[in-house]
């Protein structure tokens, strides 16, 4: 039986109408009944006993293993939904792949180390090579440290996911493993066997200006940048841009990047984690952005900008999609930032329908997050204003060897 997935997405008011269709349209897609895993995710906007719901979407299906979360926007099927009623469902047979689902609480990882933590917690061994899916809320847990050792344990295993979005204080937001309801900390699941993920991670803007080291920060407030006031730079970047792109920067599209690899010479678009400008305060000439900054960290403004995110995804998906793939991708899953979507570009499903373009319209779930779950160089990082895609396939069959026999006649 060959890897196989199905989605399915409902925009029904009521949501155990919406689960029913969503479900509906998986279990249409499959020539039998059951699955391996299914990923759900939700509006939070539904008032619904979600632990019942996800029972009757679990039996339904048949999965062994449930995963999800909230979202403000989500995505399945064809379409994007954006602040309205919905759900989504992404649904896999995966034979010879080992699922270890896990839930990590805030009290967990305050008392947590990289190492034997993380191996009894996932309850897989470094050695198996796991591929990983996470969601967590932001607003309970430390996302960095998290995701920082998780792949200080896994060192260099792929992971993509996002934190759950649509509600503003804690306890808002909805988190699921089979039929509980978790409300704080995060959800994840470890695949290893016969299955390959590659992963995209697309930002949506642009360095504008030169990279500068900061020479004078505390916590997340910049003070100097190259030894000069961190907002002067600012308006000595902002007086370099064309008119068209001042227009950008006077809507608040000016962000921060910090350098992701500083053992680079040269630094362009996509070697930066993008943060938002949150504070300026002319009379001192500081700088706030939503992170924490180092002395000696290389940074570089950046402007958001729909063109640039618009190229950079499909460069990125003809660079994975190429001639060179040894296989169309069988699912993926998709986590896109709040801020993209039918405001940044000015259409609905734009990300998504650039997905299906370039991938044969693969079965995609995910939903629109606060921070996005990707690889970055050797480590997992959080980024934002990106969409982080993860594209399943089998692994690969080995390239036949030459024979001894043609090696003796070309010799």
């Amino acid at each position: 039986m060959p890897m196989r997935f199905a989605s399915g997405l409902s925009d029904a008011l009521n949501a155990t109408a919406a689960a029913d269709e969503a479900v509906r349209q998986v279990t249409e897609q499959f020539d039998s009944t059951g699955c391996d895993v299914a990923w759900v995710f939700v509006s939070p906007l539904y008032h619904a006993v979600w632990s019942d719901l996800l029972a009757r979407v679990q039996d339904r299906l048949g999965a062994r293993v449930l995963l999800g979360g909230s979202g403000s926007g989500l995505i399945g099927a064809q379409r994007e939904l954006e602040w309205v009623p919905g759900i989504s469902i992404l649904a896999a047979r995966l034979p010879g792949v080992r699922l270890h689902p896990f839930v990590v609480s805030p009290a967990e990882l305050d008392a947590a180390e990289p190492g034997g933590f993380w191996i009894d917690k996932v309850g897989i061994s470094p050695e198996t090579r796991p591929v990983f899916v996470l969601c967590l809320d932001a607003l309970t847990v430390a996302a960095e440290p998290l995701i920082r050792q998780l792949s200080a344990t896994y060192s260099g295993r792929p992971m993509v996911g996002g934190l759950v979005s649509g509600g503003n204080r804690a306890g808002e937001h909805l988190l699921f493993e089979g039929t509980t309801v978790h409300r704080e900390g995060a959800v994840g699941v470890a695949l290893s066997g016969d299955i390959v993920m590659e992963t995209i991670v697309s930002p949506g803007c642009r360095p504008i200006g030169q990279s500068y080291v900061v020479t004078k920060a505390e916590d997340n407030v910049i003070w100097q940048l190259g030894g000069r006031p961190a907002f002067e730079m600012l308006h000595q970047a902002l007086r370099s841009l064309t008119s068209e792109d001042r227009e950008l920067a006077e809507k608040g599209s000016v962000m921060m990047g910090l350098v992701i690899n500083e053992m680079q010479r040269h630094f362009g678009a996509g070697d930066f984690l993008i943060r938002q400008i949150v504070g300026l305060d002319p009379d001192v000439g500081a700088l706030a952005i939503a992170d924490s900054v180092q002395l000696g960290q290389t940074v570089q403004f950046h402007l958001r900008d729909a063109g640039t995110s618009r190229d950079e995804l499909r460069r990125m998906l003809v660079q994975h999609m190429g001639a060179d793939a040894a296989t169309p991708p069988a699912g993926a899953l998709m986590f896109n930032c709040v801020g993209r979507g039918r405001a940044f570009y000015g259409s609905s499903h734009h990300d998504l329908r650039t997905v299906h373009m370039f991938s044969g319209k693969v079965p995609i779930g995910g939903f629109f997050s606060n921070g996005e779950i990707g690889p970055a160089g050797n480590a997992n990082l959080v980024h934002g204003y990106t969409a982080s895609v993860g594209f399943f396939r089998p692994v690969p069959a080995p390239k036949p060897q030459r024979t001894a026999e043609l090696e003796t006649e070309t010799a």
